[in-house]
């Protein structure tokens, strides 16, 4: 091989380098559902909690381009992904009944917490068989019903749901975790059972389109980078913590 064919090959490499990077880099515009309390925006306009963190994490690791963060309703986001108004949501949990590809999205290869859901009933009725659900006025957070194989309401707010289940206006409240046991705790609610429903995993949507496998390829080397050195797991416990067994029925208030 000549010193002329070598030049040729390694400034050919060379190339496929530079233009593979240059491919990565892009800025991108993450949409964070605005969902307490995971999710605020403060007095002076900026977004703070759990999720904005977990992409200002992703954003450092990132350094071919930036991520800037728009706090939006979860179903006002979902809008912005499928015009492309952003590039990629979060958070999202996948409806298991759901084929993936029936969907306008893609799911990041790399998820980001699993999420312990909670059936929330009186303390004072006894634990119903989760085959029977769908024979008992059950309620969820509007917009996720479709998660579930029975029929089930949907309500406006976690803490509506638990106050009707404490109040008996219906028979139980599926929600996660962490956000109806900080209500709970915050008003001593006593009269109150949990039993665990199911684990989920919350993840990354991407909008379907001819960028969405090197959006997906930025994100998710990120986060594997993150689980790697432990900075995810440090944001995600301050969001979403393993199933805790504890009964506020139980709790000395």
């Amino acid at each position: 091989m000549t010193r002329t064919t070598i030049l040729m090959l390694l400034s050919t490499i060379w190339l496929c380098i530079v233009h593979s990077e240059n491919l990565e880099a892009k800025d991108l515009v993450a949409g964070v559902g605005n969902l307490l309390p995971h999710v605020v925006v403060d007095e002076n306009g900026q977004p703070k909690g759990g999720f904005v963190d977990v992409v200002k994490a992703i954003d450092k690791v990132y350094t071919a381009g930036t991520i800037s963060i728009s706090v939006l309703p979860t179903k006002r986001s979902l809008a912005s992904l499928a015009n492309g108004r952003i590039d990629f949501h979060i958070p999202y949990i996948p409806n298991p009944r759901v084929p993936e590809e029936t969907l306008p999205f893609i799911f990041a290869s790399e998820s980001v917490v699993d999420v312990a859901f909670v059936l929330y009933t009186r303390s004072d009725v006894k634990v119903p068989p989760m085959d029977s659900l769908g024979r008992l006025h059950i309620e969820t957070l509007r917009g996720a019903e479709p998660h579930f194989a029975f029929k089930i309401s949907g309500i406006d707010s976690f803490r509506q749901g638990i106050s009707r289940v404490s109040l008996g206006r219906s028979d139980g409240f599926i929600g996660e975790q962490d956000a109806c046991d900080l209500f709970i705790r915050q008003n001593k609610i006593k009269n109150i059972r949990r039993t665990l429903y199911a684990n989920w995993k919350s993840s990354i949507i991407i909008g379907k389109g001819p960028e969405s496998v090197t959006i997906d390829r930025i994100l998710s080397s990120a986060l594997r980078k993150l689980k790697q050195n432990g900075e995810l797991q440090k944001i995600t416990a301050t969001i979403h913590r393993p199933f805790e067994d504890w009964q506020p029925y139980l709790a000395n208030w």
